[in-house]
């Protein structure tokens, strides 16, 4: 009997969100998945943000290093379009383009299956033919877009539902080798409402029942002994009580700037580009093809920038100084980053901003180690995948938990957010029907085992 793997995200889903609805019996399904297999928590990626964060469970590959830095991002080579502002969204007519932004030398999970894979929403679906796609085609599309742009969560989760149905019967049929799906009415609920609006547990007892309809018909079959079914989130959530106006803050500081929805070229001298929205690039001197390190701008920049360090809405600023170091501020306290040929290494400058000891050269798993438990777990390896990515901006911001950057233009007024680098938008939970041969760190490992699973035949 060949092997399986699904992959299903339950989106903006945090640790203890699903670990309260197993301990109150809501969901069987997750829970006996949990005590069979695999219950753990992982670290996310920086910018922790819904269809970046897939990248790495669909890739095995950091976003920004797969050419993806955020949900927004500027395109200082101009290989996207003048018409465009050379600035890039994947939320609305431009989602599609994740697939071309990456790499061509990633490899997707859907390439390795071969086009026999099925996909839901997905975001990056490179290697996935259309026909499954279960959220492809014009009236979906319009429905979707109608949910969007009113703000209506429970129309989200009526598409959600449908979605559901159609994921568990072609599964039935058709036993793809493959398969990723992504339940995010969840995630819309938590922004309009909070971490523990009933739409968050709506969606949740949805993935629960998917989780028992696929186990059933694999048992059926006699192919449950060789799938691997796996529950996991991209990011967490957490309140958020303010909003910074990120780009308007900056054009009242004298700055020319670009940001979504309104990217048309123009004169803009800055782009503020935001995810999450609880994290942003900010581009300086859109003119420069290449991004200067910050020791060429800070002076240049300062009275535009200066109010950044200072303000209660901004927790982590980083920058790149050189090809392989990053500084990091926090409060007036500066520490560098440094990627080595052996790992990375992290000392203090004028203070400790990420909260740790200083240490030299650890491997990519004990510098996890060395983070986990701290206010921004990951948050070495994760700011220098990020920061030091040809598509990153000149600074990079990390928001303060309670705060957000971006006011207007939302269609759900936001009182919960993500996409920074703290633990609460950091830790995802993972639950899973086999106990995995790697200890999983990071959500990269969710590909990770499954790709080793379908070339070897090993969970």
């Amino acid at each position: 009997m060949d092997n399986s793997s699904v992959i299903l995200v339950a989106d903006g889903l945090t640790p203890g969100r699903l670990d309260a609805a197993i301990r109150a019996g809501d969901v069987p399904a997750l829970a006996a998945l949990a005590d069979e297999g695999v219950h753990a928590v992982l670290t996310t990626v920086f910018p922790s943000v819904t269809g970046v964060a897939y990248i790495p469970m669909l890739t095995g590959v950091h976003p920004a290093e797969a050419g993806v830095p955020g949900l927004r991002w500027y395109d200082r080579s101009r290989r996207l379009p003048a018409i465009l502002g050379h600035s890039r969204s994947y939320v609305g007519t431009q989602i599609r383009a994740i697939n071309d932004d990456l790499s061509p030398t990633v490899a997707t999970a859907f390439e390795q299956a071969g086009g026999a894979a099925l996909g839901m929403e997905a975001v990056v679906t490179r290697g996935l033919p259309a026909h499954r796609q279960l959220d492809r085609g014009f009236t979906h599309a319009a429905r979707v877009i109608h949910a969007h742009v009113t703000g209506d969560v429970d129309r989200w989760l009526a598409l959600e539902e449908e979605l559901a149905e159609t994921l568990v019967r072609r599964i039935r049929q058709e036993k793809p080798p493959f398969v990723f799906a992504a339940f995010t009415a969840g995630d819309k609920a938590a922004h309009r409402g909070g971490e523990h609006a009933p739409g968050v547990m709506q969606s949740l007892k949805l993935v629960d029942r998917v989780v028992h309809s696929i186990r059933e018909d694999a048992k059926r079959d006699g192919r449950w002994s060789t799938m691997q079914l796996r529950v996991v989130s991209d990011h967490g959530h957490s309140a958020v009580h303010s909003h910074l106006d990120l780009a308007a803050e900056l054009r009242a500081k004298g700055a020319r700037v670009r940001s979504h929805p309104w990217t048309f070229p123009d004169r803009s001298q800055a782009a503020v580009m935001v995810s999450g929205n609880s994290m942003a690039h900010v581009y300086l001197g859109l003119d420069d093809r290449t991004r200067q390190p910050w020791s060429a701008l800070q002076n240049r920049w300062r009275a535009e920038t200066e109010w950044l360090w200072t303000h209660p809405a901004v927790d982590l600023l980083a920058a790149q100084t050189s090809p392989n170091i990053v500084a990091v501020w926090k409060h007036g306290q500066r520490g560098e980053i440094s990627r080595t040929a052996r790992g990375f290494s992290y000392r203090h400058g004028d203070g400790d901003p990420l909260g740790i000891d200083s240490f030299e050269d650890l491997c990519d798993d004990a510098v996890h180690e060395r983070t986990l438990g701290t206010v921004y777990p990951d948050s070495v390896a994760q700011l220098a995948h990020l920061v030091l990515a040809p598509r990153s901006g000149d600074l990079v911001i990390s928001a303060t938990p309670g705060w957000d950057l971006r006011r207007q233009y939302e269609p759900i007024d936001h009182v919960s957010s993500h996409g920074a680098l703290h633990a609460a938008h950091m830790l995802v939970p993972l639950v899973g029907n086999r106990r995995p041969q790697i200890r999983p760190r990071r959500t990269a490992d969710v590909f990770t085992t499954a790709s080793r699973a379908l070339e070897s035949g090993q969970f």
